[in-house]
């Protein structure tokens, strides 16, 4: 955990990582782009907390997932930052997950039958500030 790492900061962090894979997919593919302005807090442990939030990209002209979950991949393991684990779900879909040194991970995998992209993401963890709690939305 990273003491000095505020609130803000990890919440900025996290979606800016959250933004660089959505400027991976290629736009041919991108009927819409939303990222959630607000997440939720959840605890890492009694005093510290992380931020989780995400974005969901709803895709058009039948995307080859993989292909694009591929390329991300290689866009990221070229940062030493950075690990990422490739692997399938339930149904065989391609889910991709991107770890950073301090801690943050994000989830990028195809969504409800193949319509939409979501990512899905939770920051470092940091001291819970003053007044703020688990499952608030920040």
């Amino acid at each position: 955990m990273d003491k000095t790492l505020t609130i803000d900061q990890a919440k900025h962090q996290t979606q800016a990582v959250t933004q660089q894979i959505i400027d991976l997919v290629p736009s041919d593919f991108v009927a819409l782009s939303k990222v959630r302005p607000k997440g939720i807090l959840l605890a890492c442990s009694p005093t510290s907390l992380t931020w989780s939030g995400g974005a969901t990209l709803t895709v058009q002209s039948d995307p080859d997932f993989t292909k694009i979950l591929t390329d991300i991949q290689t866009a990221f393991t070229a940062d030493p930052a950075y690990t990422t684990i490739m692997d399938t779900d339930y149904y065989g879909d391609p889910v991709l997950t991107i770890h950073d040194k301090a801690g943050s991970q994000w989830i990028v995998s195809p969504m409800t039958r193949g319509a939409t992209l979501d990512v899905m993401s939770s920051s470092p963890c940091f001291l819970t500030p003053d007044g703020i709690q688990p499952s608030d939305t920040y």
